[in-house]
């Protein structure tokens, strides 16, 4: 492939220039031809790419604005100008010169490293493989204002704002159209590209960057962790960094009794006043701050620590926490950071970005039960090697020439449909085994099938070994609680265009993928579809009990109505599912996730509702097809939640009202979601009754309605204090609930 290439590369420089110059050499080795284009002041990669036949470089200089820039650059709101205005006239030289060597080299395609393609040049597809989302440093900036004013000061603090909100502007965004395919390094960059700026997901792939795995690995000698539990930070010292999370958590750890000594590795970026954050820290004899250092050293300096923390806000896909990795360290992670998608059992995704959070996770870190650093190193190895990624690269780019649009988190164009299946389990061997061998006589193909399990469910685990030559079934292990969590660590894996959730229950006849992948091809407007399940519980009662047609609504009036077991009729549209079968969209499905602020250790009722509400706000739909019946053993659960199986519990009425006022009030919009609030407050079900059901007292005293009405309303007003931030502030809720999944 002959490629025209331009973007940030240097082996000495910052996380995505060292991978940019891993990447450009190995597609010269693979034997492909790159011809770069740069000006030799800002990017120059000849020192690391050598002498190499299939390489050329070409210069590519605007002398006169680059000097003004230089001028004028430290003056905020000037200097932004003459930035864009050296910019302008580069981007503009930069494709020119493009455009004349295509005439005569007629490239395969214009790849754009550590940036976005800014124009278009005719007949060649361009790529774009950037950092990231545009415009994360500004967003941050913006939405932590109140912070930049206290370390810079108001009026540094409004500068900043000011070029924040220019940024984030027509003026300073770049044009995402000009990209044919742009490529970033996590699946949650995918979904900020979709959701705030409106990308094609079909545009988009995600691919982690590579790292140097000869540079970085594991100590010769592995190293004992010793009574205090070394903690290292590393990377810009800037608002989204969130350099006050990190400082505030190890110090409420200490305060909590834990012995830490922490290292903030990194100089401070563009925002003032870090420098003094740092010096005030309360524990200065657990804290030292190293300014500067060099890459080479870098492995030698996490040899030293026993854990990464890296809580940033947004975060593309952050090179630091996957050297650690490839060291042998476990890492904690922020609730928006990309490398979520590249976890292993050793590490932590916290769930919010409270201190008390971070603090309970330097807590687990802390045990002496943790698993062996080779499982880090597995996954770098895994995920990060050069080899693989180059080789994922080199596809994806094969397929931006052949269409402009590729498949959506897949290098590739399918030919055919692509499906993986969900199955979250928990000890309940013998209704898996059935389960899967339903999946094995599909008219359809599956391409996985995830199979979550809990670390310490080893009868689960025994009985996939038995599928292993039938199946392309996998075991995840389950991080997080609940079924949620299950979910949520197998969606990470999911590559595939179609996601099915099954319950492990649960027997889906032979036509189920294929009669539900028609419902979803039928219209563009669908994004899931499932169907009937017959409950095996009283089954001489499933036999005589009508046949409703009003199941999957949200009524104007505030009422969602369920029963999908008991309707009739043909297949039609629907704004709720039942969870126990369907086949989702995956890039929806992706998108959306499974909600993580439920309640409940295991069952957490109330996600599907989740996903509608989400569905409904994007003006999307669901088919129901009470034509297709799935056989549902209703097999016992081991968390306690007995409400559904008809059997009062009071924790799981709660967590079942707390989860349903949580869903609408969070995932509603418009009054709609006042009116279903109000319509469970004033009328509720049977499960978790109104006021209008107050004659149960004296008409079903054996329903122990006032214990229900007691733990409705305690769940329901947890919800509301929760949703509007009503909260006392010393409520710490247990570490499971507050660290969330780490993908396997």
């Amino acid at each position: 492939m002959k490629i025209a290439a331009t973007g940030y590369v240097s082996e000495q420089a910052g996380s995505v220039a060292s991978a940019n110059a891993l990447l450009l050499r190995s597609l010269l080795d693979a034997g492909h031809e790159v011809d770069f284009f740069s000006k030799p002041s800002f990017v120059d990669p000849r020192p690391c790419v050598g002498e190499h036949a299939g390489f050329r470089f070409i210069t590519t200089d605007n002398v006169g604005p680059d000097r003004f820039r230089a001028k004028m650059q430290h003056l905020p709101v000037l200097g932004f100008l003459a930035c864009r205005l050296d910019c302008a006239t580069y981007t503009r030289l930069l494709l020119q010169n493009i455009r004349q060597e295509h005439e005569q080299r007629r490239y395969d395609l214009c790849l754009w490293l550590g940036d976005y393609v800014p124009g278009r040049v005719k007949n060649l597809p361009m790529v774009s493989f950037a950092q990231g989302p545009p415009g994360t440093d500004a967003r941050s900036i913006v939405s932590r204002f109140n912070e930049v004013r206290r370390l810079a000061g108001f009026r540094r603090a409004m500068q900043w704002y000011v070029l924040a909100k220019l940024r984030l502007s027509a003026l300073g965004l770049p044009p995402l159209q000009y990209s044919d395919h742009i490529i970033v390094g996590s699946m949650q960059s995918q979904r900020t590209l979709h959701e705030l700026y409106g990308v094609n997901p079909a545009r988009t792939s995600s691919l982690p960057y590579p790292i140097d795995l000869k540079l970085f690995q594991p100590p010769a000698k592995a190293a004992t962790q010793g009574a205090e539990l070394r903690v290292v930070w590393l990377g810009r010292i800037i608002p989204r960094k969130r350099l006050d999370l990190f400082l505030r958590g190890v110090e409420l750890a200490i305060r909590q009794g834990l012995r830490v000594k922490a290292t903030i590795v990194g100089g401070t970026g563009f925002i003032p006043g870090y420098e003094k954050m740092i010096e005030s820290f309360p524990f200065p004899d657990r804290l030292r701050w190293i300014k500067a250092l060099p890459r080479t050293e870098v492995p030698a300096l996490l040899h030293q620590h026993d854990v990464l923390v890296q809580p940033s806000d947004e975060e593309n896909f952050g090179s630091s926490v996957a050297e650690a990795q490839a060291c042998g360290l476990p890492v904690i992670v922020g609730h928006t950071n990309g490398n979520a998608d590249y976890l292993c059992a050793r590490d932590l995704h916290l769930a919010d970005d409270r201190p008390e959070t971070l603090a309970q996770a330097l807590t687990h870190m802390a045990r002496p039960t943790l698993p062996q650093p080779q499982v880090s190193r597995a996954l770098a190895e895994r995920c990060f090697d050069l080899q693989q990624i180059t080789t994922q690269l080199t596809t994806i780019l094969h397929a931006a020439t052949d269409s402009p649009s590729p498949a959506t988190h897949l290098p590739f164009m399918m030919m055919h449909p692509t499906i993986d299946v969900i199955i979250p389990t928990l000890k309940r061997p013998d209704h898996l085994r059935r389960c899967l061998l339903a999946l094995s006589r599909q008219d359809a193909s599956i391409n996985n099938i995830f199979v979550g399990i809990r670390a310490d469910d080893e009868l689960s685990r025994t009985l996939l070994r038995e599928f292993e030559d039938t199946l392309p079934v996998r075991a995840v292990e389950a991080r997080g609680v609940g079924v949620v969590g299950s979910m949520n660590s197998c969606l990470a894996e999911c590559r595939a265009e179609w996601i099915a959730l099954l319950d492990d229950d649960v027997e889906i006849p032979p036509h189920w993928l294929s009669t539900m992948l028609g419902h979803l091809l039928s219209r563009s407007d669908v994004v899931a579809a499932g169907g009937k399940d017959l409950l095996m519980d009283y089954p001489d009662m499933r036999r005589t009990e009508p046949l409703v047609q009003d199941v999957g609504q949200i009524h104007w009036f505030g009422r969602i109505t369920g029963g999908h077991h008991r309707a009739g009729g043909a297949p039609r549209l629907v704004q709720v599912l039942r969870g126990s079968n369907c086949l989702f969209n995956a890039d929806f499905l992706h998108r959306c996730g499974f909600e993580r602020g439920l309640r409940g250790k295991g069952a957490q009722v109330n996600w599907e509702l989740a996903l509608g509400l989400q569905a409904r706000a994007g003006k999307r739909c669901m088919i129901f097809d009470p034509t297709v019946g799935v056989i549902h053993n209703v097999a016992p659960r081991h968390d306690g939640d007995t409400v559904h199986r008809g059997i009062f519990n009071f924790e799981g009425t709660s967590d079942i009202a707390y989860n349903e006022t949580f869903v609408i009030l969070h995932h509603g919009r418009g009054l709609q979601r006042w009116t279903m609030l109000l319509w469970q407050i004033c009328v509720g079900s049977h499960v978790c009754p109104g006021l209008a059901r107050a004659a149960d007292l004296v008409l079903r005293p054996d329903s122990m309605p006032m214990q229900r009405f007691a733990a409705t309303f305690a769940g329901r007003l947890a919800a509301v204090r929760h949703c509007l931030g009503w909260e006392p502030k010393t409520h710490h809720p247990k570490l499971p609930a507050q660290v969330s999944e780490a993908k396997c």
